[in-house]
């Protein structure tokens, strides 16, 4: 027989064990669980009125483009939940005229993880994130770019966090 055709056999034969294993991964993702909620985040800290509710869609679109796991809205074997805690605006880089000239947009959120599966993986950690922007630009300027700047940062550690195994 061709050692091609023995060569895509043999492959053909492999698929259903490598699916069946049981553990996902894909893009860097690695977990047995099979399903995840992600209940919806609170905001304490400031910032535009649907901060949360963005923060809490992204991050189920993120789980859902980058993972196999099933989205629950309860009892998933994996919890991840939160609070926005600080939306704030600080001047950076002073000039030689004592004026700034930039301005650094920084959010903080506060996670909640439970791994059900295995629960010497939960945590509690805060995730910082922050965008710079010029001083002659105001907040209103910038604010939906910079926001969906930095949310995407903070979505991606929450991921890695949480089922990166890093």
């Amino acid at each position: 027989m061709n050692w091609k055709v023995c060569n895509l056999c043999c492959f053909i034969m492999m698929i259903p064990v490598l699916l069946g294993c049981g553990v996902y991964s894909m893009s860097g993702a690695t977990t047995d669980a099979q399903s995840i909620t992600v209940n919806n985040f609170l905001n304490s800290g400031g910032g535009p009125p649907n901060l949360a509710q963005t923060l809490t869609e992204d991050l189920k679109s993120y789980y859902l483009q980058n993972t196999r796991l099933n989205i629950v809205n309860e009892g998933g074997e994996l919890l991840v939940e939160g609070e926005i805690i600080g939306y704030q605006t600080t001047p950076l880089a002073p000039t030689a005229d004592d004026r700034a000239a930039q301005t650094r947009l920084t959010i903080n959120v506060a996670v909640r993880f439970t791994n059900n599966l295995h629960p010497e993986k939960d945590f509690d950690q805060t995730f910082t994130q922050f965008a710079d922007f010029d001083q002659d630009l105001s907040l209103a300027q910038v604010e939906g770019e910079k926001v969906q700047e930095i949310l995407e940062k903070i979505i991606y550690d929450i991921f890695q966090k949480t089922v990166a195994d890093w």
